[in-house]
């Protein structure tokens, strides 16, 4: 007999961005290079594609009068910053730690922008609107503006991209356990896409190596990213959501439990083109997905334009 199992995780804040905090210095290397004027000059390597929130301690810090620094990052190479030193004839000594989170601090995030549906154009779909695993099981405090949602199929559709943007993330490691039925796991194949303001978007859900669409590929409206998986019994499950950074205090996540952690992220409610027009979705209400030029083309550059009106092929 089946048992209901609720799956427990670490970092509690459900259906959410996975983004991964302070583990990320496998990701950004930060090297440095002495000059022959003395100046130092502090780089960086990012091995991910997106943009990365960097701040730069000095524990030890003589000959020169720089204090901390916090970057944005975007490319995969770079200078962090260059050290000059306050006596020219002396050489700076340093020592520093770091740390590095996805996303922009505070970015100017559209909340009016209309997004598309994440199903195929034509498909009606019922919306569910998620609670938050930390709030409701650990009595944390709930994301700002927490907004996330579900949809249930029957079958393994195939999940589409709402706004242009990068790839920055994919998960595509886990396979459906049916076995038990459980209420929420942690163990589900994810895509993250970051838009143009700073916003990122979570479509979690995937079957393991059904995923379409690559690390640092543009994706735009109505692009396949992939094939749901199986959720408990005979229903496929997707979770999606928009967030983006607000907190970049990131010095003590460490230390925070399951109860105290508090969210780095802050959570939109998009509005979404329907049938109806552009609206923001509702609990257990029913949409028909819909498109149009003026939608899709909102992001697009002219050569996008011009090249979509040759082969759209090449843009699904």
């Amino acid at each position: 007999m089946k048992k209901n199992i609720l799956y427990l995780i670490t970092f509690f804040t459900v259906i959410s961005i996975n983004h991964e905090l302070l583990s990320q210095n496998r990701n950004i290397e930060i090297t440095y290079k002495r000059n022959s004027d003395k100046s130092v000059d502090i780089s960086y390597t990012k091995k991910l594609p997106g943009s990365y929130f960097v701040k730069l301690e000095f524990t030890t810090l003589t000959n020169c009068l720089e204090s901390s620094i916090e970057r944005v990052i975007k490319s995969s190479s770079g200078r962090l910053v260059k050290l000059n030193p306050t006596n020219s004839k002396e050489n700076i000594n340093f020592s520093y730690k770091y740390y590095t989170i996805r996303g922009i601090p505070n970015p100017k995030a559209d909340s009016l922008f209309n997004y598309t549906l994440p199903l195929m154009e034509g498909n009606n779909v019922k919306i569910h609107e998620a609670s938050n695993f930390g709030e409701q099981y650990f009595g944390s405090k709930k994301p700002t503006n927490w907004k996330s949602y579900i949809v249930y199929r029957n079958n393994s559709d195939t999940i589409y991209s709402m706004r242009k943007g990068i790839v920055v993330a994919i998960t595509n490691k886990y396979v459906a356990d049916t076995i038990f039925k459980k209420g929420y796991t942690s163990k589900k194949n994810t895509i993250i896409i970051e838009h143009s303001d700073g916003t990122y978007a979570s479509y979690s859900g995937f079957k393991k190596n059904s995923i379409f669409v690559k690390l640092s590929q543009t994706v735009y409206p109505q692009t396949k990213l992939g094939l749901l998986e199986i959720f408990n019994t005979g229903k496929y499950r997707l979770d999606f959501s928009i967030s983006y950074l607000i907190d970049n205090n990131i010095e003590n996540q460490e230390k925070q439990n399951l109860k105290n952690r508090k969210s780095k992220y802050a959570y939109l409610t998009p509005y979404f083109l329907t049938e109806n027009g552009f609206e923001k979705l509702k609990h257990c209400k029913k949409y028909t997905v819909t498109s149009n030029e003026k939608t899709l083309f909102k992001e697009f550059t002219k050569r996008e334009r011009k090249k979509y009106k040759k082969n759209p092929q090449t843009f699904k």
